[in-house]
């Protein structure tokens, strides 16, 4: 694993060595920082430098997710993440007490329409955000100018309107995450599905 860079404005630079960032703490040319359980330097003498082509992979799944930030010649970061997969039952215990609420006498709200009904699920919805805030967090590190997701594809069949409605939840959202420009990414670099490149 190579240690993370920042310039002494913050930007992110190409990461280096272990033995390199203890060689530039002890001759006080870098600081020792941490974010978020990361441990990255910061340069005091630094704000700019060359940077290589790096990409962010995300390869989505059911209960665990891959996350890899890797250069053409080496991979800087290699972790695994627990998928969302409480959502669900959270929403259903939260609609229980709601519904409980209504019989008791005591002041209550007006019930609201089903905002259910229509697009994402929550629990839809919180397993893209996850893959989001990692992103958007590993990007204030490494210098990405690239993501690559693997893509997928849910089979379809002519006439079966029911089938062609209900997918994977890793199937359904994938188009808004796709779109950097409305899905909350920062400065959006080029973004690849799978081996597909999007405008």
């Amino acid at each position: 694993m190579y240690v993370p860079v920042l310039s002494r404005s913050g930007k992110p630079l190409m990461p280096c060595h272990p033995a390199r960032a203890r060689e530039l703490v002890r001759k006080g040319r870098a600081q020792r920082r941490f974010r978020k359980g990361f441990f990255y330097i910061q340069l005091l003498d630094r704000e700019d430098g060359e940077l290589q082509p790096t990409a962010l992979g995300i390869d989505p799944g059911r209960r665990r997710e891959g996350i890899c930030v890797a250069s053409a010649h080496r991979s800087f970061l290699n972790i695994e993440t627990d998928a969302v997969t409480h959502v669900k039952e959270a929403v259903k215990e939260r609609r229980n007490l709601r519904r409980a609420r209504r019989y008791r006498n005591v002041p209550c709200r007006k019930p609201k329409p089903n905002r259910s009904i229509g697009g994402i699920p929550p629990s839809t919805r919180a397993r893209w955000d996850w893959k989001l805030r990692i992103a958007r967090f590993l990007m204030t590190l490494y210098p990405i100018s690239v993501i690559v997701v693997e893509d997928i594809k849910a089979e379809t069949r002519p006439g079966r309107r029911r089938w062609n409605a209900s997918f994977s939840p890793l199937e359904v959202r994938k188009a808004w995450f796709y779109k950097p420009g409305g899905s909350g990414w920062p400065k959006a670099p080029e973004f690849i599905p799978g081996i597909r490149a999007t405008p």
